[in-house]
């Protein structure tokens, strides 16, 4: 679980083909100051677990069908990737409780300006419609 509050970008550095998807290498910082083998992490809006993992990176598998509906389809090195600690008993929950299980993605199709802030609408294709819940919570790109 988490709240969509990105607490820093990290850099992919290594994308290496496996059987049914990728392995990821990504340089962080703050997102393993207390992190461990097994911990998830929110990539991007994806919620990934740590294999392996270095003083400033990690590495995680990503399966070929989360590549698929995901926004990772298209990842590479030297990409920049939100990254978030999973929720705990203790967390501040500011943002919106969410899961990084992804159904899909969708297209922006308008930005527009609202005084200090931007209106972006976005498409989806139907399959996805009917599991959006009216005033439920989405992220884009992992931010809530």
């Amino acid at each position: 679980m988490f709240t969509g509050l990105i607490e820093e970008k990290g850099e992919v550095v290594a994308v290496t083909p496996t059987n049914d998807g990728v392995r990821l290498t990504i340089k962080a910082g703050a997102v393993l100051s207390d992190a461990a083998h097994g911990d998830s992490i929110c990539c991007s809006g994806v919620c990934l677990t740590i294999i392996e993992q270095t003083s400033d990176s990690f590495t995680a598998d990503v399966m070929g069908q989360t590549l698929r509906v995901s926004a990772l389809e298209d990842v590479a090195p030297g990409r920049a990737i939100n990254l978030e600690r999973a929720a705990h008993a203790g967390t501040r929950l500011g943002g919106h409780i969410v899961q990084g299980h992804v159904d899909g993605t969708a297209h922006v199709i308008d930005v527009r300006q609202s005084g200090d802030w931007r209106v972006v609408r976005f498409s989806l294709s139907a399959e996805l419609a009917p599991l959006l819940v009216d005033k439920g919570s989405v992220t884009v790109d992992g931010v809530s």
